[in-house]
C-alpha cells in the first residue's frame, strides 16, 4: 500500500511543500493576511481541497510556467497569475500527455511510493482567468512579501518567488540540477542563469518543483552550487569544450552537457554563440 493523499512538508514557518505523488511539488505560502499558493501540479490530487484543509485564508494561486506538470490543476481555481509569455504554452496542456507522464514516472519508482492513477488526471473543463505576472511583481501576504523575478530558459516565461524574509527562493523549474533549457538559446539562459546567481545573496535555499522525485522520499533544496554549474555548462557549450551526449526522455530525445551536480538539456544548433 503506497501513499495515497499529497505529502506535505513544511520547510519553514507557514511554509508548506505539496508533494503531488512524486509527480510535481506546489509550495502553499500563508501570511497574517493571505496566503499564496505557487503552481496546481498534474491534476491528479483534489488540490483545492487539501489546500483548503492547510489554511482558511484567502487565496492566490500563481504558476512558475506554463509546463502541464505544474498548471494541470488550475481547472479548480477562478484566476491563477501567469507571466504572459506562458498563457498559450498552458492552455495547449493535453490530458493524454498528463496521464503519459504520471504512468512514466509511476514505472521509474513513484508506484512504490504512491498510490495513484493516471486516469485520475482531471480534465480542465473551464480555464481559469489569467493575471499577468511580472518581473518586479510583490505578492504582499501580510506580514509577508513575495518578490518576482523574471527567468526564462526553461520557459520563456518562467518565474521564480522569493521570500526574502525566510531567505527561501521557489523556482520551479528555471534553476535545478536537471535543466531542461532546449526550448532556448544557450546564451539567453546563460544571461537568465546570471541574474538567478545575482539574487543568491538574498536567499539560502532553492527549492525547485519536483522536490521528492518520483519515489525519492526527501524534501531538499537544491545544492548551493546549482547556479554556478549551470552557468559553467554553457559557457563550456558556447566555447565549444566538453563532449555532450544523447538521451531519451518521455519520447523524446535531448541533448545533455553535465559538469559539477549539474546537467543541462539544449539545442546544439541553437547557442547563439557569443563568448569564445
Amino acid at each position: 500500500m503506497g501513499i495515497k493523499s499529497p505529502f506535505i512538508s513544511e520547510i519553514a514557518p507557514h511554509t508548506y511543500a505539496i508533494n503531488e505523488f512524486g509527480l510535481s511539488t506546489m509550495y502553499l505560502l500563508t501570511g497574517t493576511k493571505r496566503a499564496l499558493l505557487i503552481d496546481t501540479g498534474c491534476g491528479i490530487c483534489n488540490l483545492q481541497q487539501t489546500v483548503k484543509s492547510m489554511t482558511d485564508k484567502p487565496l492566490q494561486v500563481a504558476l512558475t510556467h506554463g509546463h502541464f506538470d505544474h498548471c494541470s490543476g488550475m481547472g479548480c481555481f477562478e484566476k491563477v497569475y501567469l507571466n504572459e509569455k506562458d498563457w498559450e504554452l498552458a492552455k495547449s496542456i493535453s490530458q493524454a500527455e498528463v496521464r503519459e507522464y504520471a504512468d512514466s514516472f509511476g514505472n521509474a519508482g513513484g508506484y512504490e511510493a504512491y498510490e495513484y492513477s493516471p486516469g485520475d488526471v482531471k480534465e480542465i473543463k473551464k480555464f481559469p482567468q489569467f493575471l499577468p505576472l511580472n518581473d518586479g511583481d510583490h505578492f504582499e501576504l501580510g506580514g509577508r512579501s513575495v518578490e518576482i523575478y523574471e527567468i526564462p530558459g526553461h520557459t520563456r516565461g518562467g518565474i521564480a518567488f522569493l521570500d526574502a524574509d525566510n531567505r527561501i527562493m521557489i523556482s520551479g523549474d528555471c534553476c535545478n540540477t536537471n535543466l531542461l533549457a532546449q526550448d532556448s538559446s544557450v546564451t539567453d539562459t546563460l544571461n537568465a542563469l546570471k541574474k538567478f546567481r545575482s539574487l543568491s545573496p538574498k536567499f539560502d535555499r532553492n527549492f525547485n518543483g519536483h522536490v521528492g522525485f518520483m519515489g525519492h522520499p526527501d524534501c531538499l533544496s537544491q545544492p548551493e552550487s546549482v547556479p554556478d554549474d549551470l552557468i559553467h555548462i554553457c559557457e563550456m557549450i558556447l566555447n565549444g569544450q566538453g563532449t555532450p551526449r544523447e538521451y531519451e526522455f518521455l519520447g523524446h530525445t535531448f541533448t545533455q552537457m553535465s559538469y559539477g551536480c549539474a546537467k543541462l538539456s539544449y539545442d546544439p544548433g541553437n547557442t547563439n554563440r557569443k563568448l569564445l
